[in-house]
């Protein structure tokens, strides 16, 4: 309904600043009209444009990051990870999301559901369940699900998940136990305003999923997502390091974490996109 008005802005106001040598719009999955809007207006532009818009024809964050960088003439850098202390070695059969952004978790959803099928959600994508508030606990039976801790629907009333993971930590040890055995696939955001130690807080849950696991005689393997930079307060790398001391492998890159997650499912996914 709003039809991108303010992404249209944008571009007239990037395009007519002499310093801006390529703007890059990045989006959740968009309305086919209001994307095909953008692209008109965008060939209108002096200034060149990338589009990283959400879907299943449009590239993965990282793959645009990387057709920016170089149409820019720099060298790109494939995003570091850390793997798992003790390499995942057993049996997989569900894929469990925990997130606390909401264009990440559509990213690996989109990423996921290639191999996966549709993947139920609170914010599920086309031709998927939707989830209710009531619905998003595991019952430690089988089954893929995605959760954004960071909806609205999910922070009323209490804090945004970037800053307080309660929520999220007792899930994550719900979301461990089930038949079959469970990848637990997690972001963490840092920056100004969110959680001063997110790994801190988080590492205790996710030693208690491991023993959750444990006692239900199930496997259990997580991936996490980190999205942050060597200037964030919080700390990159000790951030990255801590969390892999939890048993975490660390990716970051988002896609790289959603492909690494279901590739421990034993399923292809499917490749770039």
């Amino acid at each position: 309904d709003v039809g991108g008005r303010s992404t249209r802005q944008a571009l007239s106001l990037l395009d007519a600043d002499p310093t801006v040598d390529l703007i890059v719009v990045v989006s959740k999955p968009p309305a086919e009209e209001v994307a095909a809007r953008l692209r008109e207006d965008a060939a209108a532009l002096a200034t060149p444009v990338r589009f990283a818009l959400l879907g299943p024809d449009g590239p993965d964050l990282t793959a645009a990051a990387e057709g920016a960088v170089t149409a820019l003439g720099s060298p790109w850098t494939p995003p570091r990870r850390w793997p798992a202390p003790t390499p995942p070695e057993g049996s997989y059969g569900w894929l469990r999301g925990s997130f606390s952004g909401g264009t990440l978790c559509d990213e690996a959803m989109l990423l996921a559901s290639a191999a996966l099928g549709p993947l139920p959600s609170n914010i599920p994508l086309p031709g998927a369940a939707r989830l209710g508030p009531d619905l998003l606990a595991p019952d430690g039976g089988g089954g893929h699900i995605m959760v954004d801790f960071g909806d609205d629907e999910l922070t009323r009333g209490r804090p945004h998940p970037m800053i307080d993971s309660t929520l999220r930590a007792s899930w994550l040890v719900d979301a461990a136990v089930a038949d079959g055995g469970v990848v637990l696939l997690l972001d963490v955001v840092l920056g100004l305003g969110a959680h001063p130690d997110p790994a801190g807080d988080l590492a205790p849950a996710l030693a208690a999923a491991h023993r959750a696991a444990e006692r239900a005689g199930t496997d259990l393997a997580v991936v996490v997502s980190l999205s942050g930079t060597d200037g964030d307060p919080q700390g990159l790398t000790r951030q990255a390091e801590a969390l892999a001391a939890a048993g975490a492998s660390v990716h970051l890159s988002n896609a790289d974490a959603a492909r690494t997650a279901v590739a421990l499912l034993g399923r292809p996914t499917g490749g770039p996109r």
